[in-house]
């Protein structure tokens, strides 16, 4: 399992200085349902805003 996730979404309420993510679980998801072979097919379900 990776040690450090980077996460450039500073809106998200698991983004810490230096776009780290410090969610204790990652979710990634294909956005159509169907196998994914690009990274613009995927979404991350882990988003939470940060005023929440």
């Amino acid at each position: 399992m990776a040690q450090s996730v980077l996460c450039e979404v500073n809106s998200c309420k698991n983004w810490e200085k230096g776009n780290k993510c410090t969610a204790d679980l990652i979710y990634v998801v294909s956005l159509d349902r169907k196998q994914t072979s690009e990274t613009e097919e995927t979404g991350c379900k882990t988003f939470e805003p940060s005023g929440s």
